[in-house]
């Protein structure tokens, strides 16, 4: 029964191995393709080598051929390990240098086969047995085999494991492939161990066999038409990017923009849920994202969902595994409707506080003056010239807004040394604000994040600390604190005025104001706004007189 039916088996099994090695290289891209390249050809060219084994008179070359096929199968372990780690995506946290060092040991051991006859570490004997039509190699194995034997199984077993923890993270569809792949691998490594410990018949190895069927169950796990796009790899690659972003709609996508996974928002998004919406392409199930996949970084598009239009940024992000290879792309898409909204809003208010408003308040300005010089009554003129002073400081707070606003615009990150920016002002007289006096206390140097923005800001608390300053002699300190670190500047800029509203600094440490809590002026926010783009922080303290206390990071020169 053995000679008619092993010879067919043994040839049968290597064709279909080679087939499926030139199936993974054709697609090599694939997560997982080129080690199944390599496990497919070792298990193809085992099968071989035992067929031309048993196919030998001599028993010298049938040794030899018993050395070919021990090298060839010191290949198997590694390659299925690596592809496991590339298959489910966890080949990007093993150091890059861990794969080749995974065949250090097979090379090792091929040198000890070729070396046998030196030290009989390997095998120590071998006999022929007669199997009817043809005869077969019975060996008695040494140390060195049985070592390679525990090296094998070590690395079959940690295969197992990753697959094994996939299984029991992941859906429905992911746990059958995994088991799938389980069982696969069982199939070989039970027929080795049964070769290995004399449970077959002696000189018959059908292990190689076995490795061909593996090879088959892992290419269907790769290459089957319904899960070529949804490989674990990719999932496990965009799982860990959605966990950042579980505020957003999260969509991972296959190398060919297929579904693969989603976030509960991004299932609300699609109208599906990920298992009816698993491995359809996202051109169907939202058209305007499918267009998006061919470019990377952000973009803002709208959609329309349950009859109204929202609008989104979207962030384009490429999944790579190992070698660099695409596995997927990551959309994240951020519903910016409001914020749009508010923008806009802002935008035309601003428009109109900053250009129409202005001009009419001029015209009207204009208009007050002309009426004045057909009046003669003291009272009227003094109600006139009241009014005029109210336009003024309308258009004064007007042109401060733009000067302000203009200046939020720019780069904020900038190094700047303020020290010598400060007494630069000073020294131009650009802090001689009438009614009171400044003080600066300031190294020679404090380089600070910022740019000139941060220099407004300072010169916005000390004009406020005369300005709003009741004592008979306003005065305002600037000095650098004692908590002044190499990686922070702390300022201080204190007045010995009435204080500022608890109101007021309340409203500017929630960020935003209300009915009933809100600034009388836009001072405090743009020197919070500076400051916060800066990186830095404000804080107020009230104790005879008022203290603003500002926090920058500082730059290295």
């Amino acid at each position: 029964m053995i000679d008619s039916l092993y010879f067919p088996l043994v040839f049968l099994a290597a064709v279909v191995g080679l087939c499926i090695a030139a199936v993974a290289v054709a697609y090599r891209a694939r997560a997982g393709a080129k080690p199944l390249a390599a496990f497919a050809t070792a298990a193809s060219l085992w099968t071989v080598v035992e067929g031309l084994k048993i196919a030998q008179a001599g028993i010298e070359t049938m040794e030899l051929w018993m050395g070919v096929a021990l090298t060839v199968s010191a290949v198997l372990p590694p390659a299925w390990l690596v592809f496991v780690l590339e298959y489910t995506g966890n080949d990007r946290r093993v150091p890059a240098r861990l794969f080749p060092a995974l065949l250090v040991e097979p090379a090792a051991f091929g040198w000890l086969v070729w070396t046998n006859g030196d030290h009989r570490l390997v095998w120590s004997g071998v006999e022929r047995v007669s199997y009817g039509t043809f005869e077969a190699l019975d060996a008695a194995f040494g140390l060195a085999f049985w070592g390679h034997q525990v090296y094998s199984y070590l690395l079959l077993a940690v295969g197992a494991a990753v697959l094994v923890r996939m299984v029991l993270r992941s859906n429905q569809l992911y746990r059958w492939q995994g088991t799938v792949l389980l069982v696969g691998v069982t199939v070989p490594l039970t027929l080795n161990a049964l070769y290995s410990f004399g449970l077959v018949p002696p000189g018959i190895d059908p292990s190689g066999v076995g490795y061909v069927l593996a090879a088959l169950v892992l290419a269907v796990a790769v290459f089957e038409a319904e899960l070529e796009g949804v490989a674990p790899a990719t999932r496990e690659l965009g799982r860990e990017a959605a966990l950042t972003e579980l505020e957003d709609a999260v969509l991972i996508l296959s190398d060919d923009g297929r579904l693969v996974d989603a976030n509960p928002a991004g299932e609300r998004l699609l109208g599906t849920t990920v298992e009816e919406g698993l491995g359809r392409d996202i051109s169907a199930l939202a058209p305007t994202l499918g267009a998006l996949l061919d470019e990377q970084g952000q973009a803002q598009i709208d959609l329309e969902r349950d009859g109204k239009r929202r609008y989104y940024d979207v962030r384009v992000s490429a999944l790579t595994r190992g070698y660099g290879a695409v596995s997927g792309h990551v959309l994240s898409l951020r519903d910016i409707t409001e914020r749009r909204q508010r923008e806009q809003r802002l935008d035309v208010l601003n428009r109109l506080l900053r250009h129409n408003i202005r001009n009419e308040l001029n015209l009207v300005r204009g208009k007050i003056e002309l009426a004045g010089t057909t009046i003669e009554s003291q009272d009227a003129h003094d109600h006139l010239d009241d009014a005029i002073a109210a336009v003024d400081g309308i258009v004064a707070r007007s042109n401060k807004l733009g000067r302000l606003s203009r200046m939020l615009d720019t780069d904020q990150r900038k190094r700047i040394d303020i020290a010598a920016e400060l007494r630069g002002e000073d020294e131009a007289g650009n802090l001689d604000f009438e009614g009171g006096t400044v003080d600066l206390d300031l190294p020679e140097s404090l380089v600070v994040s910022g740019g000139n923005a941060v220099v407004a800001a300072f010169e916005e608390l000390l004009s406020n600390g005369i300005e709003h300053n009741d004592s008979p002699n306003p005065r305002v300190e600037l000095r650098v604190d004692d908590e002044t670190t190499e990686s922070h500047a702390v300022i201080e800029v204190s007045d010995n005025g009435p204080g500022i509203e608890p109101q007021e600094f309340e409203t500017i440490r929630s960020g935003e104001e209300t009915a009933l809590r809100h600034s009388s002026g836009v001072g405090l926010w743009f020197v919070n706004w500076v400051v916060e783009a800066a990186g830095g922080t404000v804080s107020f303290r009230n104790d005879e007189g008022c203290t603003v206390r500002v926090r920058l990071p500082r730059e290295t020169e």
